[in-house]
């Protein structure tokens, strides 16, 4: 039996719609962290997402260009420090390509050597088990092999292109 002919696929979507599109889904702020040749690198990320519970796997997504990931990648780990509200100086400061990701910030080595950011939300520090070429980022995905959590509860959310915070009902 034959396969009906494909239809022709529809344009893409305008690079600064589906850019506006997708700002209106609010999300977490991260610094994925790893130490290639023992010097601390860093990016930050709004692509943080979990990915399984068993095992437990995260996943994010660099740019394909990234000169930082590239260095990053050959470690074969990487930390998660998820930024909280009081990171937002700090966030703004670390995104720009060739910014000093470390200035302004309390950071220690976890057990595995990844630079983790000392009041984070949340800490893990994960293998990588897998990357994905996936248009112009890469889709990576790591094993967690330890977790800290902090008592804190006021995270850095990304929306519509800006910081900002969540607001509890309580306000």
């Amino acid at each position: 039996m034959a396969l009906p002919a494909r239809q022709p696929t529809a344009p893409a979507p305008a690079a600064r719609s589906f850019r506006d599109a997708l700002g209106r889904f609010a999300t977490g702020v991260a610094f994925i962290t790893a130490a290639p040749d023992g010097e601390p690198a860093g990016l930050i990320v709004n692509s943080l997402a979990s990915v399984s519970l068993e095992p437990p796997l995260v996943s994010f997504c660099p740019s394909r260009c990234s000169l930082t990931w590239s260095r990053m990648r050959r470690t074969g780990r990487f930390g998660v420090s998820v930024l909280g509200l009081q990171h937002q100086r700090f966030a703004l400061a670390a995104t720009p390509a060739g910014a000093d990701r470390f200035a302004g910030v309390d950071w220690e080595p976890g057990g595995g050597g990844v630079p983790l950011i000392t009041d984070a939300l949340a800490s893990l520090e994960c293998e990588i088990v897998a990357e994905h070429p996936a248009g112009d980022h890469w889709i990576v995905v790591g094993r967690v092999e330890k977790i800290r959590v902090s008592a804190s509860k006021d995270p850095l959310v990304f929306f519509a292109g800006a910081f900002g915070a969540v607001q509890s009902e309580s306000d």
